[in-house]
C-alpha cells in the first residue's frame, strides 16, 4: 500500500503574520495562497499541529480552513495529541507512530523548532512573514522525497 503525504500544518506564524494576527487577521490571503500553491500541486493530507486543534473537532478545523480559502475539504485527517509540557516534534511522532498506514513522506510546517529528531522535517516560518513562496520548493521536496532517491 502507497503512504500518504502528510502535511503537519500549525496556523498561527504559518497561515498569518505577527502583523496580522495583532489586526485580528487569523487567515492571511498570501500565507494562503502559498499552501494553496503546494496542495493544489501534491496529493497531500494535513494534520493539524496548531494549538486551535484544542478547541475544535477535525471537522471544525477542516471547516475553519475552508472558510479561511484553504483546499481543503477531504484534506483534514486528524490532529496531533496534545501532550502537555511536550515538545511539538513528540506529539507529531506520537500521531505518526499511531498512524495507518505509517509514512515517511511529511513536512512539518511551523514557526516552533521543537522537533527533536525529526527536525529535518521541518520547514520553519518567520512569525513576521508566515509561509512564504520561497519555501515552496523545499517543501515540495520532502513531499515528494522516496528513499529509493539515495540509492
Amino acid at each position: 500500500m502507497k503512504s500518504r503525504k502528510i502535511l503537519f500544518l500549525d496556523f498561527d506564524h504559518v497561515l498569518n503574520t505577527s502583523e496580522t494576527l495583532e489586526k485580528g487577521i487569523f487567515f492571511a490571503k498570501k500565507n494562503v495562497d502559498v499552501l494553496n500553491a503546494i496542495l493544489d500541486n501534491i496529493e497531500v493530507y494535513i494534520v493539524v499541529t496548531s494549538m486551535w486543534r484544542i478547541a475544535a473537532t477535525v471537522e471544525e478545523l477542516e471547516e475553519l480552513l475552508v472558510q479561511a480559502g484553504v483546499h481543503a475539504t477531504g484534506r483534514v485527517l486528524g490532529a496531533t495529541p496534545c501532550m502537555e509540557d511536550s515538545p511539538r516534534g513528540a506529539e507529531i511522532m506520537t500521531w505518526l507512530e499511531q498512524s495507518q498506514p505509517s509514512t515517511d513522506e511529511y513536512v512539518i510546517l511551523d514557526n516552533r523548532a521543537d522537533m527533536e529528531e525529526i527536525i529535518s522535517h521541518l520547514v520553519q516560518t518567520d512569525p513576521r512573514y508566515g509561509l512564504i513562496q520561497e519555501q515552496v520548493d523545499e517543501i515540495v521536496s520532502l513531499l515528494t522525497f522516496s528513499p529509493a532517491d539515495g540509492y
